[in-house]
């Protein structure tokens, strides 16, 4: 792979104390604290009810309150489903040693040798597993991300050019034998992108990837070798993605915020007693109350939906399943 790749974080980040910490998503400078946009009036609107607290007086929910059960929502359909809710670089695995970056041809926006969480990456990740028998009956090999989809998004032109016009930004084997890295053409990647399917197919230089499976098949790794396979890539809905196929994901992320609030202010409602008897003789009083909450057929309407809508994500970007035998 000729050339080198500028690594560059998408959220914005504090990096002024001792861990970097993100502070808003978006696209172009116009940064919100949540990943799909998604604001405390969103949250209002789609409840159908008033979001306040009922005791000691009708208090009206916090904003900082329904952001942070916006992003709970967010990073639970991420973590149930892969799917990233907002452009992110994803290192598959970071690069933190001197040497990696000039290896893998790696320039950190930082100015550090190695890259820095906030700076020059978002999402850490671990390194895949490269499998020769996979990549010799696939014919070069398919690739599954663990994150999707796949976004050719590059801050802050975010321009599609001639020497970039793929989400996976670097391909690199780590040979560790002989400390050697191979970098896959751009040219050689084929994007499934929704589905996150990363497949070889190559333009030039064809006999060097052949050579680098037969190697490293027969120097005793017994047909697998851990973490050889290091990628750069950007992942994670965007704008259009919104507005098109995967609108249906802020209903989702709404539905899941929707139960957490709504769990958390009927608890504030007095609902009062729903049936009372006394004996004849005065001395026997019985109180029976209602052992749901006031929002409880709310609730409910809303986890069928969650339900729903989650097995509707998992769809759309779980893909076929690969199997070699």
């Amino acid at each position: 792979m000729s050339g080198t790749v500028t690594t560059q974080a998408l959220w914005q980040w504090d990096t002024t104390g001792p861990y970097p910490v993100a502070t808003g998503y978006g696209l172009g400078g116009n940064y919100l604290p949540t990943k799909t946009g998604l604001m405390p009036s969103d949250l209002q609107n789609f409840a159908g009810v008033p979001l306040q607290y009922y005791q000691p007086i009708p208090t009206p929910v916090p904003d900082a309150v329904l952001i942070d059960a916006i992003r709970n929502a967010e990073d639970y359909v991420e973590n149930e489903t892969g799917l990233l809710l907002t452009p992110t670089w994803v290192a598959s695995p970071p690069s933190v040693q001197v040497g990696q970056n000039t290896d893998m041809g790696l320039v950190s926006s930082s100015g550090s040798q190695i890259q820095l969480q906030g700076q020059d990456y978002d999402l850490p990740d671990a390194a895949y597993d490269f499998y020769f028998p996979r990549a010799q009956d696939e014919g070069w090999m398919v690739q599954s991300l663990r994150y999707k989809p796949v976004r050719n998004v590059t801050q802050p032109s975010r321009i599609i050019s001639q020497n970039d016009f793929t989400g996976v930004k670097n391909f690199s084997y780590i040979y560790p034998l002989l400390s050697e890295y191979f970098r896959v053409p751009k040219t050689w990647l084929v994007e499934d992108q929704d589905f996150g399917l990363i497949r070889l197919v190559p333009s030039s230089d064809v006999a060097m990837l052949p050579l680098f499976a037969i190697q490293l098949s027969v120097m005793g790794w017994a047909e697998t070798l851990p973490g050889a396979l290091w990628l750069q890539y950007t992942a994670g809905l965007t704008p259009s993605d919104y507005n098109t196929r995967f609108r249906f994901i802020k209903q989702l992320v709404l539905s899941i915020a929707a139960i957490q609030i709504l769990g958390t202010i009927q608890g504030t409602v007095n609902m009062g007693i729903s049936q009372h008897n006394t004996l004849v003789d005065g001395v026997q009083y019985m109180a029976k109350y209602n052992d749901k909450g006031p929002f409880a057929g709310l609730i409910e309407n809303f986890i069928r939906q969650r339900d729903e809508l989650m097995a509707t994500a998992i769809t759309k970007v779980s893909g076929p399943s690969i199997i070699t035998l």
